[in-house]
């Protein structure tokens, strides 16, 4: 149901990104049930970016390039939502996962709500299914994920926050290039801010490449990892092995057929 005020806003960091953006912005563009404000922080596009955003009837917003949380933290800051996320301009969000999320934060008064993904390759074709944790697990998920490539459990696109905590916490903290997301999630889940997971079916679709920025700098990013390593101290416990163990088991499927796709 439509309201004056929308409900959830939406930020999308661009920057060359003609060749995807059309699959992201149609997607949020037929979200039912929800009123969406979305906004393209755009960072100097030369390929045909801002022309897409224009068919598309969508707002923009100039940010000097160098980070990527910058453009994000730029246009939620300025969000007159009760809820805010972002989505990456390859990604996509099925059409009832933004209203699907907010029922749920809103029922369970929860400051950061998460489902589960599917990723798929560059032209859009399925790879995998990735199967959040339970709540109960989210913590020591977080506080071993540093240890795993700063994976958390749950693909940011799957995930929606409140405006209030995002505020509290001060946004992405701008010092990181490609973990601030990590970094926001662990912060708000170690500050005891409730979270609520919705069950299946999957709310997004996460574009799995090589040409990702996770992909072409991973030097860098081990680097940010051993950054926040060591200025968070984190202390991980037994029972954290065994939330990240039974994540793991969760998702064997998806490892099995992870491998038979890598055979000849």
């Amino acid at each position: 149901m439509q309201t004056n005020k929308a409900q959830i806003g939406v930020a999308v960091p661009t920057l060359n990104s003609a060749a995807t953006l059309d699959w992201t912005l149609c997607s949020l563009r037929n979200q039912r049930d929800i009123a969406l404000e979305i906004v393209v922080a755009d960072s100097g596009s030369q390929d045909g970016t801002l022309e897409i955003c224009r068919r598309w009837d969508i707002p923009t917003i100039h940010v000097p390039a160098g980070n990527m949380y910058r453009a994000i933290n730029a246009v939620l800051c300025r969000m007159n939502t009760d809820w805010v996320t972002y989505l990456n301009s390859d990604d996509a969000v099925y059409p009832q996962s933004y209203a699907r999320l907010v029922a749920r934060g809103d029922q369970e008064h929860a400051s950061l709500v998460y489902g589960d993904c599917d990723f798929v390759d560059y032209e859009g074709r399925f790879l995998f299914l990735v199967k959040s944790p339970p709540p109960s697990g989210l913590p020591g998920m977080i506080r071993l994920s540093p240890l795993f490539g700063g994976r958390v459990g749950f693909a940011q696109p799957a995930a929606i926050y409140r405006k209030s905590s995002f505020q509290e916490l001060k946004g992405f903290d701008e010092q990181f290039r490609l973990i601030a997301d990590y970094d926001f999630f662990f912060r708000l889940v170690v500050s005891g801010c409730p979270v609520a997971r919705l069950a299946r079916p999957p709310v997004a679709a996460f574009r799995y490449h090589a040409l990702q920025m996770s992909n072409r700098e991973a030097t860098n990013l081990q680097q940010e990892l051993q950054l926040f390593r060591s200025t968070k101290r984190v202390k991980a416990s037994p029972g954290d092995w065994l939330d990240v163990l039974s994540w793991r088991l969760r998702n064997s499927p998806t490892y099995v057929s992870r491998i038979m796709r890598l055979r000849p």
